[in-house]
């Protein structure tokens, strides 16, 4: 009799859960925005109902990509509709794309659904082959990059009037396309457009943007991304030796690579000298004219306790900034 009844509770502990779970419905699970312009903002927002007996939680909403932002209702009472609100940016698209959202809940039959935002991107005013401006260079030298920007407009005279870059040492020169070099494929007036990374650019890496404004009704400005690295004239890894803590045993050695980007082949390391009287140095070549190590080692016992100093190397650099090269180096002596 006891199992009967025992049974007879999980069938309906069973059948009241079920019949008070949330359900997610969403009707129009896709919104298609056909034919836009690139570069607009795109907005909209999905209805979610909730058909079943209990509160419906958004736990979260996941876009496909950065270029997609949602938000949404966090609770829907049973019988009640609620809201996921959308945007997608078309900047960095072109033809037709389909972006998915997912939505996480609590309903048990369905935990993960995807709603849908679809587009086809006309590409008014467009950077041929694309707006990635990518480079390496030399701190010294200019970098350039070279893009060509039409439209597929017609009936006015197509013009560039201006340009933001969001640093300095970013400029952009602009001139028509030469008459044999235009793309047949737009009828209006195209042009050249050189980006220019100057030598005031810091050594790194370079992620910035231009924008271009033209007299496009349709897309009066268009940015492009300046993607790159600066290098130094003279690279030296690791740039300062900290060393922590070590023991002052015959065996210890670190290494420092100092190496010549500028391609000449004709840097060589004149002499090394340690500020630190315990630190001896020893050089060697991985390709000559270019490309050294210099050996960190104990000329003696070391003493114990905390030490500071410097490696001064001179070399034959053209540049005065690297004829002297001081390399900072530090630690204790357990």
């Amino acid at each position: 009799m006891k199992k009967y009844l025992f049974f007879c509770f999980l069938f309906f502990s069973i059948f009241v859960f079920s019949e008070e779970t949330p359900k997610l419905v969403c009707l129009e699970p896709l919104k298609d925005f056909g034919i836009v312009v690139k570069g607009e903002e795109l907005f909209h927002s999905f209805e979610i109902k909730n058909e079943g007996k209990a509160d419906l939680t958004i736990i979260d909403v996941r876009p496909s990509c950065g270029c997609t932002v949602a938000e949404a209702d966090k609770v829907i009472k049973p019988g009640q509709t609620g809201k996921v609100k959308t945007k997608l940016e078309t900047k960095d698209f072109k033809g037709p794309i389909t972006k998915d959202i997912t939505v996480i809940s609590n309903d048990p039959e369905n935990p993960q659904f995807k709603l849908f935002l679809k587009a086809t991107i006309r590409v008014v005013v467009d950077v041929l082959p694309d707006i990635n401006l990518r480079f390496v260079k030399l701190r010294k030298d200019t970098g350039k990059v070279q893009r060509i920007l039409v439209t597929e407009e017609e009936g006015f005279e197509f013009k560039v009037l201006n340009y933001e870059s969001t640093k300095p040492y970013i400029k952009l020169q602009w001139a028509p396309v030469p008459e044999d070099k235009i793309n047949p494929q737009y009828k209006n007036k195209q042009y050249e457009i050189t980006a220019l990374i100057g030598p005031e650019a810091p050594v790194g890496m370079v992620n910035e943007k231009i924008t271009v404004f033209t007299n496009s009704k349709l897309v009066p400005k268009i940015e492009l991304k300046v993607l790159g690295l600066v290098r130094p004239e003279i690279q030296v890894t690791p740039p300062k030796l900290e060393l922590g803590t070590i023991e002052g045993t015959p065996d210890f050695k670190r290494m420092i690579r100092i190496k010549d980007n500028s391609g000449t082949q004709k840097f060589e390391i004149l002499s090394v000298q340690s500020s630190i009287p315990f630190f001896t140095t020893s050089q060697e070549v991985i390709k000559a004219g270019e490309d050294y190590n210099l050996n960190v080692m104990f000329s003696k016992e070391p003493p114990k306790g905390n030490f500071e100093g410097k490696l001064i190397v001179k070399t034959n650099s053209e540049l005065e900034e690297y004829k002297t090269i001081e390399i900072p180096i530090s630690g204790t002596i357990m």
